[in-house]
């Protein structure tokens, strides 16, 4: 019994331990990041900023409200209409935008290829569009937006941008025409602009706050993310050609993502520094040749949304590493699967969180069975245990032999019931962070007053009620006397005072996770009285 109690009271603040700390690192946003700059320049990102409003384009669809600039094409705005800014919920959630303390942009384009050292500049004008709101009507899934710059030597560009129904991944066609007499050497480029430090509180928009950096995968690495401070501070770049790859601008839920053409092949993806505030991340093909009255045609796709795991993965490979899951990410991808499938049948994520504990606890059965069984023979050697101490009083080492030589006698190993804690312990955490990281629980309702299982609960009822059940726990299963062993009332009380600790701790943690260990701890308590009833019945006919 001493050695489950100090295994449990360890595994308990642990557990706890680390709970916290992942707590901590999703809750505090680094003050020096969002706090308000009343005097911070803002003509480093002035370049970046249009202010005409007649070059913008309007496009909508089911799932955007999208602005580009017609100077030079690029993405100024993008709004996901299925989701609501978190401080503000009538408004939606503002993903990339243009203001005048912050930006966050996407550019895609042509660069032109001067001489043989590798000179460039990028091919600017004004895009010409027939229309200048497009809008995906009903009963059509695709959108089509074209937009044409003729040069003032007479080459021509297109850029068609093609948006789906239903889907976050953006295509667009590029044609070149070089209408003229002349080579000409050019290239696709793609780039992310941010700003490392918004000047302001950016509404303490969680979703679109935390993990901000820049992640890509290349023919080697399946994912590698930066930091966006260590590029602007020069402690990091990236400057490397694949020939399969991605680079994006990510955020906890959401994320920007360019996906190269791998037709024309290396391409090449990069980071760069514009100033202190700024950074980019973006990429560039390999050159390509146009003779004079030549064509070319060339494809390649963006994703600007929520982190959709398997949408995502058929875009392009290794997009869905993009939700990070921490170490236990072989853990917490099968979890998601699960909730997947039975929130498919369920259509609720919380009764889908249900329906996966029971089966978890039904499959740990056996292990939990044998744990109890172990505990509930230790409670039978405690009369043994204490007369042992009383006699060796004098002597712990003796007392510490003597209590081994009667485990043997009995044939009780005290660690045997120490299995369904060990394994418990990494599903809980791993639950944590599929519920903290997944887009598909963000903003999840259960029932009544939960309305986002990814959050805490606003009334504090589930941790209530969960350390209630942990108590009662704790009650079943100690040995309701008390010695004068000063160590194990010690232990004892440390036993009893874990669910208060529990039950702090859960407060602000995710609803669903504390719904998923308040049903693993009722399965428990209905498990030990059955097996409580039964070990009764067993003896009466001993």
């Amino acid at each position: 019994m001493y050695f489950q109690r100090v295994f449990l009271i360890l595994s308990f603040f642990l557990c706890s331990f680390f709970l916290w700390k992942a707590w901590n690192k999703d809750k505090n946003i680094l003050v020096s990041h969002y706090i308000v700059k009343e005097n911070s320049p803002t003509n480093h990102i002035s370049k970046f900023i249009y202010n005409s409003q007649k070059n913008n384009i309007f496009i909508k669809t089911d799932v955007f409200n999208i602005v580009i600039d017609k100077n030079n094409g690029y993405i100024k705005s993008v709004k996901l209409l299925k989701y609501r800014d978190e401080e503000d919920p009538s408004k939606y959630l503002n993903l990339l935008r243009t203001e005048s303390n912050y930006i966050f942009q996407m550019k895609t384009g042509f660069t032109e290829i001067k001489n043989f050292n590798n000179l460039h500049q990028d091919i600017n004008g004004i895009y010409h569009t027939k229309k200048k709101f497009y809008q995906l009507l009903p009963f059509h899934n695709k959108l089509i937006v074209p937009m044409i710059f003729i040069s003032q030597d007479g080459k021509k560009f297109i850029k068609k941008f093609i948006f789906h129904r239903g889907r976050y991944d953006v295509k667009i066609k590029y044609h070149i025409y070089n209408n003229t007499n002349k080579n000409f050497k050019v290239r696709i480029f793609g780039e992310c602009i941010q700003t490392v430090d918004p000047f302001f509180i950016d509404n303490y928009n969680l979703s679109a706050n935390k993990y901000r950096g820049i992640s890509y995968s290349s023919d080697n690495d399946k994912y590698v993310r930066l930091q966006l401070d260590d590029i602007s501070q020069n402690k990091e770049s990236l400057y490397k050609k694949i020939n399969i790859g991605w680079i994006a601008m990510v955020q906890k839920y959401f994320t920007a993502v360019l996906v190269p053409n791998t037709d024309v092949k290396p391409n090449t993806i990069y980071t760069k520094k514009i100033n202190k505030d700024i950074v980019v991340a973006g990429y560039h093909n390999s050159p390509v040749y146009l003779y004079p009255h030549s064509f070319k045609e060339f494809d390649v796709k963006l994703w600007i949304g929520p982190k959709n795991q398997n949408e995502m993965a058929a875009l392009a490979p290794n997009l869905n590493f993009t939700v990070e899951y921490g170490f236990l990410w072989f853990l917490s991808k099968p979890l998601l699967n699960c909730l997947s499938i039975f929130h498919s049948i369920f259509g609720n994520w919380g009764f889908s969180i249900i329906f996966l504990t029971l089966i978890m606890r039904l499959c740990m059965l056996p292990l939990t069975k044998a744990q109890f069984l172990s505990m509930a023979k230790l409670k039978s050697l405690k009369p043994e245990i204490d007369y042992l101490k009383n006699k060796y009083k004098n002597d712990p080492a003796r007392i510490s032999s003597e209590i081994i030589l009667l485990y043997k006698r009995k044939k009780i190993n005290p660690l045997s019931g120490l299995l369904p804690v060990i394994i418990q312990m990494p599903i809980f955490l791993s639950f944590y962070y599929t519920l903290t990281n997944s887009i598909e629980l963000k903003y999840s309702p259960f029932i009544f007053w939960i309305q986002d299982l990814s959050s805490y609960d606003p009334f504090y009822i589930l941790p209530i009620l969960m350390g209630c059940s942990m108590f009662i726990g704790q009650k079943i299963n100690s040995s309701h006397t008390f010695n004068n062993d000063i160590s194990e009332n010690i232990q004892e009380k440390i036993m009893f005072l874990t669910p208060f600790l529990f039950t702090i701790f859960f407060l602000w943690f995710p609803s669903g996770l504390v719904l998923y260990y308040l049903v693993s701890n009722i399965f428990n308590l209905v498990q030990q009285r059955l097996i409580t009833i039964n070990l009764k019945k067993k003896q009466e006919k001993d």
